[in-house]
């Protein structure tokens, strides 16, 4: 689901910047030659400032919607978790999608305030914490346990198909062993918060 939007929206800005390139080439054409003029002395070759722009035009087109998409990605995710958690900048997030589905995991770094708030009250904190920012059904949790988990089937599921874990991954996983963080469950997806590391990890496999 999240990558059918995220294709659907790469696929608009991709059509937005192909127009706008179009229009824009033949002033970029003309910057291009009076740019060499200064530089060189002399007017270069009409092909020559029309092949800068077309390459130009081309890393635009390649690297704008790469890092747009990656943008709303996080967005997604964030919109996936309950707003009892404050969250600041995503440490590494990676995922594999097709048409409809995908799998894929994003860590979260934690506020100092809110880490505070979480070690003094313990698992009460997560009580509230059992829908998404978008308050959609399909980001409806399950109530929050306590590790160490009795089976970690339904955790971190979404590493498993997204390439070679990180370092901060894995110490969550090694987290997940002992006593101190918490965890829970939705439809697709899990969320596991590890205050001795400062993280929040989401994952989703669907």
């Amino acid at each position: 689901m999240f990558i059918a939007i995220v294709l659907g929206i790469g696929l608009l800005c991709l059509a937005i910047f192909g127009v706008a390139a179009f229009f824009l080439k033949k002033g970029m054409v003309s910057a291009f030659g009076a740019v060499a003029h200064q530089l060189l002395g002399y007017q270069p070759p009409t092909a020559a400032p029309r092949v800068a722009a077309w390459a130009c035009v081309l890393l635009v087109l390649i690297l704008l919607p790469t890092k747009g998409c990656s943008h709303v990605q996080i967005g997604l995710y964030r919109q996936a978790i309950p707003p009892q958690f404050e969250l600041l900048e995503v440490v590494h997030h990676n995922e594999i999608g097709g048409f409809r589905e995908g799998c894929g995991f994003a860590i979260f770094r934690l506020s100092a305030d809110n880490l505070a708030r979480i070690r003094r009250q313990g698992l009460a904190y997560f009580e509230p914490a059992s829908l998404g920012r978008d308050s959609k059904p399909y980001h409806q949790y399950q109530p929050w346990k306590a590790t160490p988990a009795s089976e970690h089937g339904h955790l971190f599921r979404g590493q498993s198909c997204a390439g070679s874990p990180p370092e901060l991954l894995e110490q969550a996983q090694r987290a997940a062993d002992k006593e101190g963080t918490f965890f829970t469950t939705g439809h697709e997806q899990d969320l596991v918060v590890v205050p001795a590391l400062g993280l929040l990890i989401y994952s989703y496999n669907g």
